[in-house]
C-alpha cells in the first residue's frame, strides 16, 4: 500500500537513481534514440501540461532526429497517465509530462493509488512553472476578491467552483483559499479545464482557479475576469490583476501557489539516457522560440535543472502539500 508519508532519504534516493552510475557500463545513450519516442502527457489537450509536451516534443524531434509522439492519457487527475507511464517498458523511448496533481498532490492524499511516485518514476526535469489565476465570467457582478468572499457568504451554498477533481492543482488551491479566505464555495468537478471554463463562461458555475496556460485563450478573448492571481509575484500574461498578497484582506496576505510541469521517465529507464533527456530539455528550455511559446501560455522556463535538483523540488513539494492535506483534513484511503 502507498504511504504518504515520504522521507527526504527516499525522496533524495530517486534522484540518485535518476543519475544513476553514469559512465559505468556501456554508453546507452550513444546509441539512442534508434526510433520514435512517447510522450504520455497525463491531462487532455489545451493544457498547460499538453503545451508544454508539444512545445518541448517538436524541439526535441528536431534535436534527436526521431518522431516525439504525444499520446494523451486523461482522467483521475493525472492518475491514469501517470499509472501508464510506470507500467511503460524502461527502455528510453517512453516519458511522461505531468503536473503537480498526480505527483505531489494526490499521493500527499490517496493512500491507494496505483502507483509510487518515488518507487516507479525517475525524476527527469522540471520543464516550466506559472501562475494560478481566480476567474468568474466577464459578466459577472463580482469585481474582486472582496466581493467574491462577501457574496459567497451572504449566499451560503449557491456560489460553485470549477475542479478538476480530488487533489488537483484546482481543486487544492481553492480549498486553500476557501480555508484562508472563508468564502462559501461549493465543488462541480470536470474532467478538464477547457470544459469547466467553457461554464464558467457559460454561467453554469461561478468561479475557479486555473493555471494561467489553460485559462490564456480566454483571457486573451475577454470572456472571463482575473480577479488575482495566487503567487506572491504579479503574472507577465496578466500584469495588470492583483496577487492575493496584494489585496490587503489580511488572511491572505503571504498566499503563494503555484503549478509546475516537468517530465519523468520509468524506473529502470538507463541513466545514461535520462542524463541525456535532461541535456537536450535544458539547451531546448534556452531556445527564444520556445520560451515564446511558453510565456504565450503564462508559464515560465525554469533554469536548467538536473535529475537530483528536480527530486528534491519534488520533496518539498510533497512535504508542503501533505502538510496542507493533513490541515484541511483532506486525506483519505
Amino acid at each position: 500500500m502507498f504511504t504518504s508519508t515520504i522521507t527526504r532519504r527516499r525522496f533524495l534516493a530517486a534522484g540518485v537513481v535518476a543519475l544513476g552510475a553514469l559512465g559505468a557500463g556501456p554508453a546507452v545513450a550513444d546509441n539512442w534514440p534508434a526510433h520514435a519516442i512517447k510522450l504520455i502527457v497525463s491531462f487532455p489537450p489545451g493544457n498547460a501540461a499538453d503545451l508544454i509536451a508539444r512545445s518541448f516534443g517538436s524541439a526535441l524531434s528536431q534535436r534527436l532526429g526521431q518522431p516525439v509522439v504525444i499520446e494523451n492519457k486523461a482522467g483521475a487527475g493525472g492518475v491514469i497517465g501517470v499509472d501508464a507511464l510506470v507500467k511503460a517498458a524502461p527502455d528510453g523511448y517512453t516519458f511522461g509530462v505531468s503536473s503537480l496533481s498526480p505527483i505531489t498532490i494526490i499521493p500527499a492524499i490517496k493512500k491507494d493509488l496505483p502507483y509510487d511516485p518515488i518507487k516507479n518514476l525517475m525524476p527527469v526535469t522540471l520543464l516550466g512553472q506559472g501562475p494560478l489565476i481566480i476567474l468568474v465570467r466577464k459578466d459577472s457582478p463580482i469585481d474582486s476578491v472582496q466581493d467574491l468572499i462577501d457574496q459567497s457568504k451572504a449566499n451560503p451554498g449557491k456560489f460553485t467552483y470549477g475542479s478538476l477533481g480530488p487533489g488537483t492543482v484546482s481543486q487544492m488551491n481553492t480549498e486553500l483559499f476557501k480555508a484562508a479566505s472563508g468564502a462559501d464555495l461549493t465543488e462541480i468537478g470536470y474532467k478538464g479545464s477547457a470544459q469547466a471554463l467553457i461554464d464558467l463562461v457559460g454561467g453554469h458555475i461561478t468561479m475557479m482557479i486555473d493555471g494561467a496556460a489553460s485559462s490564456a485563450t480566454q483571457i486573451r478573448a475577454d470572456t472571463v475576469k482575473a480577479l488575482a492571481v495566487t503567487t506572491i509575484q504579479r503574472s507577465a500574461l496578466v500584469p495588470e490583476v492583483a496577487t492575493l498578497d496584494e489585496t490587503g484582506i489580511a488572511s491572505l496576505a503571504g498566499f503563494n501557489s503555484f503549478g509546475w510541469i516537468g517530465m519523468f521517465a520509468p524506473v529502470g529507464t538507463p541513466p545514461e539516457i535520462v542524463s541525456r533527456m535532461q541535456t537536450e530539455l535544458s539547451l531546448i528550455g534556452q531556445d527564444p522560440a520556445v520560451i515564446k511559446q511558453i510565456h504565450t501560455g503564462g508559464l515560465d522556463v525554469p533554469s536548467p535543472n538536473t535529475p537530483a535538483q528536480f527530486a528534491e523540488f519534488l520533496q518539498r513539494d510533497l512535504a508542503r502539500w501533505t502538510k496542507v492535506a493533513q490541515d484541511l483534513n483532506l486525506t483519505s484511503n
